[in-house]
């Protein structure tokens, strides 16, 4: 592919033409992960001669890095290609404070053993001051979803989103005055990022959001595990490229879970070469990504489930100190609500058949029946 069409880009014409963007796409659906490796790195390459013809030795540049597997595989590319142009940069981490334990040890790990500038960017605010704030709405709307009445609040999760990690990333640019900024997303986590990539494609200037540069070497490489195909072969990029390198990854990526009752194995929490296995067979195995723990966007994907199973403190957090227990049950099923209260009542754990009833008793209703929230909002996978 030629890129001399990047060079052409300024902060009033940011974008490359769209149709430039389509045959980048329709490059890499084909794309051996050799043949896309190379593109990335020239990619790199041509956002770092752009900016430091720009600013000269005062070009600076960084990575956004969730410390995640997307995120790792592109701040090795950058390293490669850093490395080769003989320039430095920083990695800024937005640290939510509300991140896995693996990750905080994970990023701890890997600033030190690849001698990385980490700067951590950190919220103003809490999640649990938020929910106290807030409330909880309904959990099932996805981030952006403005719908409803003209003037009614954003959901929760936009606000979290909008508090915790918008917002201490926007700050951090500012106060560190980055020129270009690198991060993992691809086109096939969602429907959502796909047209972002399409209208973006994978070097443009971010006017609106983050008034810097921006480049995306990985946005059209693609994993199995994708919630999105737009067309590709789906073949495993991200994960071979890290076996390829044999890159150190975050373990949280080992702590997968089969959520499945058809599921006859003894171990329900397994690796990630398993977890891909099992779910190319048509299992349900939930894989976590990194994040915030406590984000609800997850659950129609089983993760009240997966929490309760590998993480039960946090879902009990959820549940009882954010709240997210009153919404549950209010979003179940009818008829799965009303198995649960004739359940609970005639057990003799409730003695009126209400969701305030259910509420105050939920301890000793979660102790009885552990799974009483596993299919809330679940979206059941489609069969092959």
């Amino acid at each position: 592919m030629n890129l001399d069409v990047y060079r052409t880009l300024t902060k009033e014409q940011p974008r490359i033409p769209k149709e430039i963007t389509i045959e980048n796409e329709e490059f890499h659906n084909t794309a051996t992960l050799e043949e896309k490796e190379q593109y990335a790195l020239a990619l790199i390459f041509s956002a770092i001669r752009k900016v430091v013809e720009e600013h000269g030795k005062e070009a600076r540049i960084v990575v956004s890095c969730s410390f995640g597997i997307d995120s790792i595989v592109t701040l090795h590319l950058v390293r490669r290609a850093a490395r080769d142009l003989g320039v430095t940069f920083d990695v800024v981490w937005n640290n939510t404070l509300n991140e896995y334990p693996q990750t905080r040890k994970y990023a701890k790990e890997m600033t030190e053993l690849w001698g990385l500038n980490t700067i951590e960017a950190r919220p103003e605010t809490t999640l649990k001051k938020i929910y106290e704030e807030n409330g909880v709405d309904s959990l099932f709307k996805r981030k952006g979803d403005r719908s409803g009445e003209e003037g009614k609040k954003e959901p929760v999760v936009e606000k979290c989103c909008g508090s915790l990690k918008h917002r201490p990333m926007k700050k951090a640019i500012k106060d560190h005055g980055w020129h270009l900024m690198f991060n993992g997303v691809r086109a096939g986590e969602s429907r959502q990022r796909w047209m972002s990539a399409r209208r973006d494609a994978d070097l443009f200037y971010s006017s609106h959001t983050w008034k810097t540069w921006v480049c995306r070497p990985i946005l059209w490489w693609t994993s199995m595990t994708d919630s999105f195909n737009y067309g590709n072969s789906r073949q495993e990029d991200v994960w071979e490229y890290v076996r390829k390198y044999d890159i150190p990854y975050n373990p949280l990526y080992d702590l997968n879970a089969v959520i499945d009752d058809r599921f006859t194995g003894a171990e329900t929490v397994v690796k990630r070469e398993e977890a891909e296995r099992l779910s190319a067979e048509g299992f349900n195995v939930f894989m976590p990504r990194t994040g915030c723990q406590a984000c609800p966007i997850p659950i129609k994907r089983g993760y009240l489930r997966y929490l309760r199973q590998v993480f039960p403190k946090t879902y009990r957090s959820m549940l009882f100190q954010l709240g997210f227990a009153r919404v549950l049950i209010a979003e179940m099923d009818e008829k799965v609500r009303d198995e649960l209260f004739e359940e609970m009542s005639g057990f003799g754990v409730i003695t009126e058949k209400t969701e305030e009833a259910i509420l105050d008793r939920l301890e000793d209703i979660i102790e009885l029946k552990p799974c009483v929230f596993d299919g809330v909002g679940v979206v059941k996978k489609r069969r092959a």
